[in-house]
């Protein structure tokens, strides 16, 4: 299985580069002793570095992603990158979540540099995932959506060869795809689209992850990094 980026993305983004956290055997069914405590605290912490969520605002990841989904069309006032809307949250009301061992281990990594992070179950795909723009109309199921969505033209997506992964680069995965409580092979990724996020952010970010997912869900992980000189990598 490779990770493809379609020319057109590579044209109009010609920094992209992807980190890309791929587990195997993963225990994603039970919290071992410490990660629900090491995530409350870490994202504690985070919450304590911002007088107010203005501050949290003008990071300059969250700049940056903010003029990655205008570019290709999307007002991200209504659609947040999904680092900031999680990071919001957490400033606004010390919300912690406690999803599940593996989304809980990859959604605090988003702290590490306010990248947005999101991936898939891979037994679930078929065949390889591209990075590509819609071409508008395609269906899409969002997690825990009980009725189909349509894509918008040019909106950049997550695909496999069957269906819509993620809409809106990062914005929203597929339930289909999802990462629940019988994941046991997962790969993550973070997007650098722009130079001002640097590829040492990617890396302590998927990094993070790849601790934690070794840590409390007892996963064998591989990181890999897809550079601005390639469009495709083996995944899996």
């Amino acid at each position: 299985m490779k990770l493809i980026i379609e020319q057109p993305i590579r044209e109009k983004y010609p920094d992209l580069r992807i980190g890309i956290v791929v587990a195997k055997n993963v225990n994603n069914e039970t919290y071992q002793t410490g990660l629900e405590e090491d995530v409350s605290k870490e994202f504690g912490a985070f919450a304590q570095k911002y007088e107010s969520v203005k501050f949290f605002e003008d990071e300059k990841n969250i700049t940056a992603w903010r003029e990655v989904y205008r570019s290709f069309g999307v007002n991200p006032k209504k659609k947040k990158p999904t680092a900031e809307s999680l990071l919001t949250r957490v400033i606004k009301s010390g919300y912690v979540p406690h999803i599940s061992p593996a989304v809980d281990a990859y959604l605090t990594a988003e702290i590490i540099a306010c990248l947005p992070v999101g991936g898939y179950d891979l037994e679930r795909l078929t065949g390889d995932i591209y990075l590509k723009f819609s071409q508008g109309g395609e269906e899409f199921f969002g997690v825990g959506a009980e009725t189909a969505e349509s894509t918008t033209a040019g909106e950049v997506i997550y695909a496999d060869s069957e269906r819509v992964l993620t809409r809106c680069w990062n914005y929203r995965d597929s339930d289909y795809t999802k990462i629940d409580t019988g994941t046991k092979t997962l790969a993550l990724f973070a997007e650098a689209p722009y130079h001002e996020i640097t590829d040492d952010e990617v890396n302590d970010t998927m990094k993070a992850i790849a601790d934690k997912l070794e840590k409390f869900c007892s996963a064998e992980c591989t990181i890999l990094f897809l550079g601005k000189d390639r469009n495709e990598i083996d995944i899996f």
